[in-house]
């Protein structure tokens, strides 16, 4: 497989989508955004920044294992804190706190987040 490419799956139930993504960090200030570029070329981040709307401790942390298992992962320890984010518990754990959608097609808080286009 190469990045862009989608496959269904027939297990469990035929509703499962395997794609092909395209994984890499980058610094941005202070911070680390892991980067995933989709099946229709959109980028989306997740970043180990706490004041982020893009921050996910636990899909960082997934995504720093994998990039440093393949040995693309140049920030050394950098980002390792998320580990230490994650709450083993068997009730799912929620971080959401919605933001109001000022307008149409991106709210400001993402505009803000990840930066005019």
């Amino acid at each position: 497989m190469k990045p862009g490419d989608v496959q269904t799956s027939k297990k469990p139930d035929g509703r499962t989508v395997v794609l092909a993504v395209g994984v890499w960090a980058e610094r941005d200030g202070n911070w680390i955004h892991i980067r995933v570029k989709g099946v229709d070329d959109s980028i989306t981040t997740v970043t180990n920044n706490p004041e982020s709307v893009r921050r996910h401790p636990a899909l960082f942390h997934t995504l720093r294992r994998t990039l440093i298992n393949q040995g693309c992962w140049p920030f050394g320890d950098e980002g390792s804190e998320t580990a230490e984010l994650e709450v083993p518990t068997s009730q799912p754990v929620s971080h959401f706190n919605p933001v109001p959608i000022r307008g149409e097609p991106l709210s400001e808080t993402i505009i803000r987040d990840r930066g005019e286009r």
